[in-house]
């Protein structure tokens, strides 16, 4: 966690991992998209080809803004992603920390990112990918279950 210093604020470091996450979320999208479609696609009868035609055909139907169709739920989820990561470190490492030189052990260290990594498969990725999943995959079906700006 390069960017969470000891002078930062539990405020601080979850804006951090929020607005990490987002951006993150925002550039690699379309990557995302275009996986979620294949993975949905019926085996038997499949709509695209690859990578390259789920694309292409997404681009052509939609324009590009169709590769960011659903967006706004990864985008957000991935800043509580972050978000719920940076803080449980932040807040572990506080924890774990030698009261009496202040420090973090390498050990201890380890053990704080792994607990912040479960916090957020347990509290932030499990949820996110499930709702980012149906919205996609009823966008797709064009069922109506979700709305999404």
């Amino acid at each position: 966690m390069a960017f969470v210093t000891k002078k930062d604020s539990g405020v601080k470091t979850v804006v951090k991992g929020f607005l990490t996450g987002g951006t993150q979320a925002a550039i690699t999208y379309p990557t995302e998209y275009v996986k979620t479609q294949l993975q949905l696609q019926s085996k038997t009868n499949p709509e695209y080809s690859g990578i390259i035609d789920c694309a292409k055909k997404t681009i052509d139907q939609h324009g590009v803004k169709g590769l960011y169709r659903g967006a706004g739920v990864r985008i957000i989820g991935a800043g509580f992603q972050q978000m719920c990561r940076w803080g449980a470190y932040t807040n572990l490492t506080q924890i774990f920390r030698d009261e009496k030189t202040g420090k973090l052990s390498q050990s201890m260290n380890v053990i704080c990112g792994l607990g912040a990594g479960i916090c957020e498969a347990v509290f932030a990725v499990t949820p996110v990918e499930t709702v980012k999943t149906r919205v996609t995959d009823d966008q797709r079906r064009g069922t109506g279950n979700y709305k999404v700006a």
